[in-house]
């Protein structure tokens, strides 16, 4: 670049013309370039500002929407709960109505004669009735524990009188059986009652540890009434006993030709002593070994209604010949006695 100290005055004139032509034409330039640059900048900030502000406008629509939407399910909640309710009440007492109708209402609160016997069948009673299987009358449990009914008639017996109106002095007797069971001494050969009267098969009946006594309208007016029902042959369904041979029947030793089988010693003491053929029916088996349900062989005979077993450890007791427990086995279901084979009866020689 050549030296600005060598222009000439005339040089140097020329030269400050032309910057100053120059400065002239490039000023209006950047002028507009900075004004286009601070317009830009301010469009930049008022955008910010506007998308600040359509934020802030967004969150509080928001935030109203919410508040509104919880408000409306609130008082649609409040509007429908009634609804609901009369719904749910109306459901349940549809639902009672049925229950009532089917007969189940009162099997589901365990009350009623037919839901008692319903509750037995299927072992539900079993708690209640826990203890030995094979209760000695008159032993621990087997006591009268006073007066359950008062008054005439019984609820759960229909309303029906007793004869005499007798109030029973052993809890759960229903006043219909108490006659009958006092008057054929009842607790030793009936045992305690485990169930209210219940229908079986249309006929009134009441089940005992050892027995089920049974109301017989077409023999009402005689002493067949009332009766014990057949729970020997119940119970020994489906079982063969070996008969025995014909033998002339004498005191200690009486040969039955119906069933073919002979009945002595204690056995038929106790069957003399306690009512007889009325109240046991005809033996169905002669003397045979079976494992009852204490685990233990003991000497037993089967008749129609009963089932006597021989107990020698109350040897010379009231309780050495006791009736089974058949009516509590046949009531809940509970497992049979363990059979062993009984051997054919032994001949009694002729006189």
């Amino acid at each position: 670049m050549a030296d600005e100290r060598q222009f000439s005055p005339e040089d140097r004139a020329l030269f400050d013309a032309e910057v100053e032509r120059l400065r002239r034409q490039e000023l209006p330039r950047a002028r507009e370039e900075e004004i286009k640059a601070a317009a830009q900048r301010a469009v930049q900030r008022d955008l910010e500002e506007d998308r600040a502000n359509y934020r802030d406008g967004l969150d509080a629509e928001v935030a109203r929407t919410t508040a509104e939407t919880a408000a409306e399910e609130r008082a649609e909640a409040r509007r429908e709960t009634p609804s609901k309710v009369l719904m749910l009440a109306i459901l349940l007492i549809l639902l009672i109505f049925v229950l009532a109708a089917t007969g189940q209402l009162r099997t589901l609160f365990g009350s009623g004669d037919r839901a008692d016997g319903r509750l037995a069948a299927k072992g539900l009673l079993t708690g209640a009735l826990g203890g030995p299987t094979t209760t000695p009358v008159g032993g621990a449990g087997s006591q009268a524990v006073g007066p359950l009914f008062s008054g005439r008639g019984n609820p759960a017996a229909g309303g029906v009188d007793a004869p005499g109106s007798i109030v029973p002095l052993v809890a759960g007797v229903d006043p219909f059986f108490w006659p009958y069971y006092s008057q054929h001494d009842g607790m030793r050969v009936f045992g305690l009652p485990i169930s209210k009267v219940v229908d079986v098969n249309g006929r009134r009946v009441q089940w005992f540890e050892r027995a089920r006594l049974e109301y017989w309208p077409e023999h009402a007016g005689t002493p067949y009434e009332i009766q014990p029902g057949l729970l020997g042959r119940e119970y020994t369904d489906g079982r063969d006993f070996p008969k025995q041979t014909f033998f002339p029947s004498r005191p200690g030793l009486i040969y039955f030709a119906q069933t073919s089988h002979g009945l002595g010693g204690l056995f038929l003491q106790y069957w003399n002593a306690h009512g007889g053929l009325d109240i046991f029916g005809y033996p169905i088996s002669d003397e045979i070994p079976e494992v009852l349900e204490d685990g233990r062989i003991h000497t037993v005979q089967y008749f129609e209604r009963v089932r006597m077993e021989l107990h020698p450890e109350f040897a010379a007791g009231d309780n050495e010949v006791l009736p089974g427990l058949l009516g509590r086995a046949l009531f809940l279901n509970e497992p049979k006695s363990q059979l062993i084979p009984p051997p054919k009866p032994t001949p009694v020689p002729l006189p």
